[in-house]
């Protein structure tokens, strides 16, 4: 990024609006052409960091997953038609943020977590409502507002899935104006048709995965008692609503891949811990695909406590019957018995492994085991 536009960041968050409590909420799409020059260089500068994220790799290129989400925004905001555009990124943080010109970002590892559509439209209608009622704009005057500090760091070049995808511009929002996006984004999803009690279950269940795991990673709004604050407050909205819908089966199947990948990125990073605590739950389990016995299994032989390799075994066990084609369940558990020194039981599941996988990069070692099992 060029010093004008890193300078012009840092001078533009010390400008307040001339009247701020002039500035009304869109009622319809907008233009950034008709805009005062203050709220017009602030999309300039979302849509050059809605750029290097592109240039980053970190958006992910699954056209089905955007699709649904795009749904869901436009049918919260029906009277946008698409100018919220929602994509989402690969990232595990449990974080999503809004940019002032309607550019919304969820991450791969919030919506692995969320467990059904309601509770995804309760994230992206208070988004919605933080760009509708041009709430940056109205926090200019905020030099340490971190929707302003995200694009500096984001566009200065420093890894994107660091600092700002972690932090967002969510956390930069003042009180007044997270409340407001809390009852707006409340009453769009009502005006929606979907299930309010769902809005503050959208957080209780990260808020205990929180505390047992103690992250202390920036993560959605902020700080663990901001997080309560909102689900005593959804709470209380939602304690005399109607039924609406919730829409679980339609999530998880949108959801099969990405909770996938985010499993595959907490075994890569050796957050077993975490998917014990999720995968060991019954209630969240049946929210997974079956291939997830797998990196239950792969969390237990990792974390290896007294009987962690006994429930590795049946876990891949357990994989292997309910996703007979999926290739690394077979691996795994050949590895575990070709270890304990039973290559009876291990070249068979090897064999299949390599039937199921015949390019795997391990192919040389696999044939290898095969070769001394016998």
């Amino acid at each position: 990024m060029n010093r004008r536009l890193l300078g012009g960041l840092f001078a533009l968050a010390s400008c307040a609006p001339a009247f701020a409590d002039d500035i009304v909420p869109w009622a319809y799409p907008v233009g950034a052409a008709g805009l005062e020059r203050e709220e017009r260089n602030l999309w300039a500068d979302a849509e050059e960091f809605d750029k290097a994220l592109g240039r980053a790799g970190k958006l992910r290129k699954d056209p089905e997953l955007n699709a649904y989400l795009q749904k869901v925004m436009d049918r919260l905001y029906p009277e946008f038609g698409g100018k919220l555009r929602i994509q989402a990124l690969d990232a595990n943080q449990l974080n999503a943020f809004a940019l002032p010109n309607g550019s919304i970002y969820i991450n791969t590892g919030l919506l692995a977590r969320l467990q059904n559509e309601a509770q995804l439209a309760t994230v992206l209608a208070h988004e919605g409502a933080h760009f509708v009622h041009r709430h940056s704009y109205q926090q200019l005057e905020n030099a340490k507002s971190m929707s302003v500090v995200a694009l500096v760091i984001g566009m200065a070049g420093v890894p994107i899935v660091g600092n700002a995808v972690a932090l967002g511009s969510m956390s930069g929002f003042s009180r007044e104006h997270e409340g407001e996006a809390d009852h707006i984004g409340y009453q769009r999803l009502v005006k929606a048709g979907y299930a309010a009690k769902e809005a503050p279950r959208t957080f209780t269940h990260l808020i205990a995965e929180i505390k047992a795991l103690e992250i202390d990673e920036p993560f959605f709004f902020a700080s663990h008692p901001k997080l309560q604050d909102r689900v005593d407050i959804l709470g209380e909205l939602a304690k005399d609503a109607a039924n609406g819908e919730a829409g679980y089966e339609a999530y998880v199947m949108a959801m099969r891949g990405v909770r996938l990948a985010a499993l595959q990125q907490d075994l890569e990073a050796y957050r077993y811990q975490q998917l014990i605590l999720v995968l060991s739950d019954p209630e969240r389990r049946r929210e997974y695909p079956p291939e997830a016995g797998f990196f239950l299994g792969e969390a237990y032989r990792l974390r290896l406590q007294a009987g962690d390799l006994d429930r590795a075994e049946r876990e891949y066990t357990l994989s292997i019957e309910l996703a007979p084609g999926f290739a690394p369940a077979y691996r795994a558990l050949g590895l575990l018995h070709y270890k304990r020194g039973d290559n009876a039981r291990a070249a068979p599941l090897f064999r299949r492994y390599l039937e199921l996988a015949p390019d795997a990069p391990d192919r040389g070692y696999v044939e290898a085991y095969l070769k001394e099992s016998g």
